[in-house]
């Protein structure tokens, strides 16, 4: 027999968003041969639909306040949490910037 308590119950943690995961979106930018001037930027905490959202906009160049923006580059999928973003600057020096969507534990 269904207890229906415990189905309200659960209704009601899904509808508050009590006990649902949360993703992050890791931003490392500037990776240079032999440079260790990289950064390291973490969202705050979001649901994985904005997630999936935000990560999308950044792979098509969106949230320029996290991925500056560059000419010259291309962008590799990894996966479908990982992309990487290549920069041939001056010189013919290659810059890595690295976006990881993850969820936290």
């Amino acid at each position: 027999m269904l207890d229906t308590n415990n189905v309200e119950d659960s209704c009601a943690e899904a509808i508050l968003g009590a006990g649902m995961d949360e993703y992050v979106i890791v931003v490392e930018t500037g990776y240079k041969l032999a440079s260790a001037n990289h950064k390291i930027t973490p969202t705050e905490p979001m649901t994985r639909l904005a997630a999936e959202r935000m990560f999308t906009e950044m792979m098509d160049g969106g949230h320029p306040e996290l991925l500056p923006e560059k000419n010259d580059t291309s962008f590799l999928e990894v996966s479908p949490v990982e992309f990487l973003r290549l920069h041939r600057a001056m010189g013919g020096a290659v810059e890595l910037d690295r976006v990881t969507l993850a969820r936290v534990h």
